[in-house]
C-alpha cells in the first residue's frame, strides 16, 4: 500500500497554541483508525518513535506524531508532565476527526510519550480506545521523582540537561551570544559527571541555574511531593476506559510503576497484556550491561517470532479494527527469565505459586567486602555480632549497574560489582553454590535491623547472582532514606544509636539462580550520582551543603533477624 506523508500539520489546543505533528496515512481512500504518539524529543526524529509508522500506515492506520507543547515544532510553554492532561485530551479529539478516520484512535510510545498515552487516557476522550505504553511510570515515587523516599537524583539532573539544548534553540536561536551560549551548554553536558553532578546544594545545579532554562527543574527540587502529585496518574484509573498493551524492563528505571499500571488495567477488566524483557531504559535488543541474554530476547525478534511493530499492529487490528485474531485471547504476561534466558507466558502478577522465602544475613562481624565473613542461608540467626561501616558522603559508592538513565560514565543493566564489593563501605553476603535451579520471579523486599550514629541516613540493598567464575551482577536493587522510613508523607528523623526495622523495596525480577551459582547481597548506604546523597545532618538534602560522616550498623540475630525474601517459584 502507498504512504502520503504530511509534515507539519497543525492542531490547535483549547487555549489557541498550536502543536505540530507529520502524519503518515494510505494513500487509497477508504476510513482508518489513528494511531498516535505525543512526545518531546522532536517529531523529525524517526529513529526516537518506537514504532515503524510506514509500516503501520501500509497496514491500514493513519499514523501521527507530534510534538508536545514549547518542544520543537510546537507552540506554547513547556510544563514538562503537567501540560499533557489537556492537551492529551485536545490531541486526541483532533486525531479523531482527521479526513479519513474512522474516529477511533490508539496511541503508543515508551517513556516520556509512554506517559502522554496515560494521561490523555486519563483525560477519558471517548474516542480514544487503546494505548501501547512502553517503559512508563504512572506514579512519581516508583522511579521518577523518587525511590524510597530518596531522591532521584541523577536521572533528574541528567534528563533535564539534555532536553536543554532544544529549549535553548527555541528561546535565544536567533539571538547574538545563542553560539556561546550553546557551547557553554554542551560543555556542561560533556562534563557534567565529573563536575556538576556533585554540586550542592542541589538547587545550585550550575548548568540550569547560570542557563535559566527549564524553571521546573528547579521546581521540583524544592517542591517534590507537590510536583509529584500533580503528575500522578494512579487517581485516575478509575475513569479509564481504554485496553492498554504494556512493554516494560528488568533493568527498567520504571519497572515497577509499569507493572503496577498492567495490573491497574487488568484489575478494572479491561483487556490489558503486558511484556517483561531484560532490558534497560530504552534499550530493547539482547544484550544489557555486561550480559547476553540470547537473539530472542531483542524485541526487533521477540521470541523468534515478532517484532515489536508486528506485536503492535497485531494488538490494534483488535482494538481498533475489531479483528478477531487472538491477540486478546494470548495469555497476558509474557516474562522473560534470565539465567535460563527463555520467555514463558503466565496469567497474573505475582505467581499464584510463588513461596516467599526468606534467606537470612550472617556474619562474625566482619562481612566489609567481598573478603569478608558475611553468610547468606535460610537458617535464622541466633547470636551473632552486628556489621559495621562509616558511610561519608563526600565519598559515595558510585552507581555502577542498574535501573539507572545516566551519563554512559554509569553503567546501566547487568555489571560486573567487583569495583563496589570492595569498598570497606559495602558489606556482603553470599549463599553457597547452588546445587539445583532456583527460580526466583516476583517482587523482592529486604528486612533489616539497622542503626545509626546519625538523625538521617539511607540504606541501599542489592541482590546479586555470582557466577561460578566469581563474577557478580547486579539483579534488582533498592533504596530507603529513613526519615521516610514509613513512606512519603511520614518525615521522621532518628535517634542515635536506636535500633529500627525497616523494609526495602527491590522491585521486581524474573530470574533463574543456575546451579553452582550463588546468590549475594550487597548492604550499604549510597548508590550517587543514580540517588542524591544523605547529608546524615537530618536537615534538607536538597537545599543544604553541610554533611557528616556517619557510623551505621546492620544487626543479624535471633531479636533481629535481617534478611532478604525471595519470590520463589517450585519446580515441577
Amino acid at each position: 500500500m502507498t504512504v502520503v506523508f504530511e509534515r507539519h500539520v497543525p492542531c490547535t489546543m483549547r487555549d489557541g497554541v498550536v502543536l505540530m505533528s507529520n502524519i503518515f496515512r494510505p494513500a487509497e481512500p477508504g476510513a482508518y483508525p489513528v494511531v498516535m504518539t505525543r512526545l518531546p524529543y522532536g517529531k523529525d526524529t524517526p529513529y526516537l518513535y518506537y514504532l515503524d509508522p510506514l509500516a503501520l500506515a501500509e497496514s491500514g492506520y493513519i499514523v501521527v506524531v507530534q510534538d508536545v507543547r514549547g518542544r520543537f515544532a510546537s507552540g506554547g510553554e513547556v510544563r514538562l508532565f503537567e501540560q499533557e492532561f489537556l492537551d492529551g485530551y485536545d490531541a486526541i479529539d483532533w486525531a479523531s476527526k482527521l479526513p479519513g478516520s474512522t474516529g477511533a484512535v490508539g496511541m503508543f510510545g515508551a517513556s516520556y510519550f509512554g506517559f502522554t498515552q496515560l494521561a490523555a487516557a486519563a483525560s477519558g476522550h471517548p474516542a480514544l480506545k487503546t494505548v501501547a505504553p512502553g517503559i512508563v511510570f504512572d506514579e512519581p515515587s516508583e522511579g521518577l521523582v523518587f525511590r524510597g523516599g530518596a531522591l532521584e537524583w541523577g536521572l533528574s539532573a541528567t534528563w533535564h540537561l539534555l532536553l536543554a539544548p532544544a529549549e535553548l534553540a527555541r528561546q535565544a536561536g536567533r539571538e547574538p551570544d545563542f553560539p556561546i551560549r550553546f557551547y557553554q551548554l554542551i560543555q556542561a553536558i560533556d562534563h557534567l559527571p565529573t563536575e556538576h553532578i556533585w554540586d550542592l546544594p542541589l538547587t545550585d545545579y550550575a548548568p540550569l541555574k547560570q542557563s535559566g532554562l527549564l524553571p521546573q527543574f528547579f521546581e521540583t527540587i524544592t517542591h517534590p511531593r507537590e510536583s509529584a502529585e500533580r503528575v500522578s496518574i494512579r487517581p485516575h484509573y478509575d475513569h479509564m476506559t481504554v485496553s492498554g498493551l504494556f512493554t516494560g524492563g528488568w533493568f527498567d528505571i520504571f519497572t515497577r510503576s509499569t507493572i503496577e499500571a498492567f495490573q491497574r488495567f487488568r484489575a478494572a477488566g479491561r483487556p490489558a497484556q503486558l511484556v517483561m524483557g531484560p532490558w534497560t531504559h530504552g534499550n530493547f535488543t539482547s544484550s544489557a550491561g555486561d550480559l547476553s541474554f540470547g537473539f530472542g530476547a531483542n524485541d526487533m525478534l521477540l521470541d523468534l517470532k515478532e517484532d515489536r511493530t508486528t506485536r503492535h499492529r497485531r494488538w490494534y487490528d483488535a482494538t481498533l479494527k475489531g479483528m478477531d485474531n487472538g491477540m486478546l485471547d494470548e495469555m497476558p504476561i509474557k516474562l522473560f527469565m534470565m539465567g535460563a534466558n527463555r520467555w514463558k507466558s503466565v496469567s497474573e502478577w505475582p505467581l499464584s505459586e510463588t513461596v516467599y522465602t526468606p534467606w537470612y544475613l550472617h556474619s562474625g562481624g566482619q562481612a566489609e567486602t567481598v573478603a569478608g565473613d558475611g553468610r547468606l542461608s535460610q537458617t535464622v540467626p541466633l547470636s551473632e555480632r552486628p556489621d559495621h561501616y562509616v558511610y561519608d558522603p563526600a565519598h559515595p559508592v558510585l552507581t555502577w549497574g542498574g535501573s539507572t538513565l545516566l551519563s554512559a560514565e554509569y553503567r546501566s543493566g547487568p555489571v560486573d560489582q567487583a569495583r563496589v564489593e570492595e569498598r570497606p563501605d559495602v558489606l556482603v553476603y553470599t549463599s553457597q553454590a547452588l546445587a539445583e535451579p532456583l527460580e526466583v520471579t516476583g517482587p523482592v523486599t529486604a528486612n533489616l535491623w539497622v542503626s545509626t550514629s546519625a538523625l538521617d541516613t539511607d540504606f541501599v540493598v542489592r541482590l546479586c547472582d555470582v557466577h561460578p567464575d566469581g563474577r557478580s551482577y547486579n539483579v534488582v536493587d533498592g533504596i530507603v532514606r529513613m526519615r521516610h522510613r514509613e513512606g512519603m508523607d511520614e518525615s521522621r528523623l532518628l535517634e542515635p544509636g536506636t535500633v529500627y526495622p525497616v523494609t526495602v523495596d527491590l522491585w521486581d525480577t524474573s530470574i533463574v539462580f543456575l546451579p553452582g551459582h550463588r546468590i549475594r547481597i550487597q548492604v550499604t548506604s549510597s548508590c550517587f550520582p543514580r540517588w542524591n546523597r544523605n547529608l546524615n545532618t537530618g536537615q534538607s538534602n536538597e537545599e543544604t551543603a553541610h554533611y557528616i560522616s556517619a557510623d551505621e550498623s546492620i544487626w543479624h540475630d535471633a531479636e533481629h533477624p535481617s534478611h532478604i525474601v525471595l519470590p520463589v517459584i517450585p519446580r515441577l
